[in-house]
């Protein structure tokens, strides 16, 4: 059969699509473990303009019998409108729903019209299952013995028993030759996406990553890992992003990884990882051995400078720790992402305000500035929920972090985006010119802070940008609600 695995071209407003468009590692994997069949995988972040146009040349040239399509929860709203077009172009052409918003509302959503243009619903992870189905729909089993899938009978969906995580040791290593195009970049340099691990035992009560992974931390072998970074080094790759939860959950691992990659040569490209301040914190060697390994980036889980909100998070007392990561990294010229969530139940605007002090007081080179969303089947939103917190119910689309679908007991959605804004652009002059990053982009800081910040100063008074604070705001709000607006797409709704 010929399939055609589809990610999303929705993307969040904090990314600069400019400096990067990461591929989807997800669908490189399940691609490599189907056997038997004609497999291509289109990441629609690569053709973004154009998608409808993108999609009706997919199925008069490729003429697929089975689409999967991975979404998010808020790239559901454009999945479900390509779903529609697909069967508008070919009713027999098979549809299957995948990622994380099936697997946290499978149940509801199958209630719903929104399940109109799926054919089939696979839950959690999906290297095994959907080779499954591609075999019951040649009739070689039945659909009833592959866990985790959701089928139409009848009026309804007929829900399998849940499939329990994937054992790694029997997934084969991603294809990524399998990918229609290029343009997976950051800053000039291909980029992909690699995984050592999957699962987190981190108790985090806003996060729905255990809903896909499971809170067992199960980790591929090392030489598997260097295998496959050497699959990406014959792409031409000159930065990778392990796709990991949590890093930094087994140190000694960790170390033995950095090691295995210095001694397969593999530290003349450039690291990216997320990973606890705990864990960067409690070893003394860790962060050198990163260093060595080509370790380059730490997206840093900060979460938040009051203890008060930490605890919330059942993120525990950690700003020490966070400190004393921060210095380890910086100590070895490591850039760090600081992830803070901002919007907690009792926050103001000096606490928002707060949030961005802490961030400079910490010299962060990058920040990753989030709003807490209220993910489904998270404690969060049931917390949220009980509070009568919760401002945006059922419009998953804002669900990526930078929408307020939330507000306080002291601050409304409009003022808690304003606030992320109004802070966010107060601070914007410390990132690029830390110490670590001018040690790290020495020429790029001279270019930014005496080339582009100066002439974009001057731009907006030659050009008569003199609008005020709320209009700047609103200006920005604007562009960023345009960006996962596909017009082309719009018409396609079940």
């Amino acid at each position: 059969m010929r399939v055609l695995l589809l990610s999303m071209p929705d993307c969040t407003p904090h990314f600069n699509l400019r400096r990067w468009r990461p591929p989807n590692m997800a669908m490189a994997s399940i691609a490599a473990n189907i056997q038997g069949h004609e497999v291509r995988i289109g990441d629609l972040i690569m053709r973004r303009e154009g998608v409808k146009q993108t999609i009706q040349g997919l199925m008069e040239d490729y003429k697929p019998e089975v689409v999967g399509l991975s979404a998010m929860s808020f790239q559901f709203a454009t999945a479900r409108r390509i779903a529609t077009l697909i069967k508008k172009i070919k009713k027999e052409t098979i549809t299957i729903l995948g990622g994380y918003h099936a697997t946290l509302l499978y149940d509801e959503l199958c209630l719903t019209e929104d399940s109109r243009p799926f054919d089939f619903i696979l839950r959690g992870e999906g290297e095994s299952s959907f080779g499954e189905l591609l075999e019951a729909l040649e009739g070689k089993r039945g659909l009833d013995t592959i866990l985790g899938l959701s089928y139409r009978q009848g009026d309804g969906f007929i829900h399998n028993p849940p499939r329990p995580p994937e054992d790694l040791e029997k997934i084969k290593l991603p294809d990524r030759t399998k990918r229609l195009w290029s343009g997976n970049h950051f800053n000039g340099y291909i980029l992909d996406i690699v995984e050592s691990s999957r699962g987190c035992t981190m108790p985090c009560s806003f996060c729905c990553m255990d809903k896909m992974y499971g809170k067992r931390f199960r980790t591929y072998s090392i030489p598997r890992v260097i295998e496959d970074i050497t699959n990406c080094k014959k792409l031409g790759t000159g930065y990778l992003i392990f796709s990991d939860d949590n890093f930094a959950l087994d140190i000694k691992r960790f170390e033995k990884l950095c090691d295995a990659i210095v001694e397969a040569g593999h530290n003349d490209i450039r690291y990216i990882i997320q990973a606890s301040s705990s864990g960067i914190a409690s070893s003394e060697t860790l962060a050198e051995k990163m260093a060595k390994a080509g370790f380059h980036i730490v997206f840093l889980g900060i979460e938040n400078a009051s203890e008060k909100n930490l605890k919330r998070l059942r993120k525990g007392n950690i700003l020490e720790k966070t400190r004393l990561a921060v210095k380890k990294l910086h100590d070895n010229n490591i850039l760090i992402t600081g992830g803070i969530i901002l919007g907690n139940p009792e926050d103001t605007e000096e606490d928002i305000a707060n949030n961005y002090s802490f961030l400079k007081e910490l010299d962060v080179d990058f920040y990753a500035d989030q709003i807490l969303t209220p993910y489904p089947k998270t404690p969060v939103r049931d917390e949220m929920l009980q509070m009568d917190l919760i401002t945006n119910k059922e419009d998953y689309s804002r669900y990526n972090t930078f929408w307020a679908n939330i507000r306080t007991r002291y601050l409304s959605s409009t003022e808690i985006q304003f606030f992320r804004w109004k802070y966010n652009n107060l601070h914007n002059e410390n990132m690029l010119a830390t110490k670590t990053f001018i040690k790290n982009h020495p020429f790029w800081y001279f270019c930014t802070a005496y080339i582009w910040r100066p002439l974009s100063r001057l731009r907006n008074l030659l050009f008569g940008e003199n609008l005020s604070e709320w209009e700047r705001f609103q200006r920005d709000v604007r562009r960023a609600e345009e960006l996962n607006h596909f017009p082309d797409l719009c018409e396609e709704t079940p």
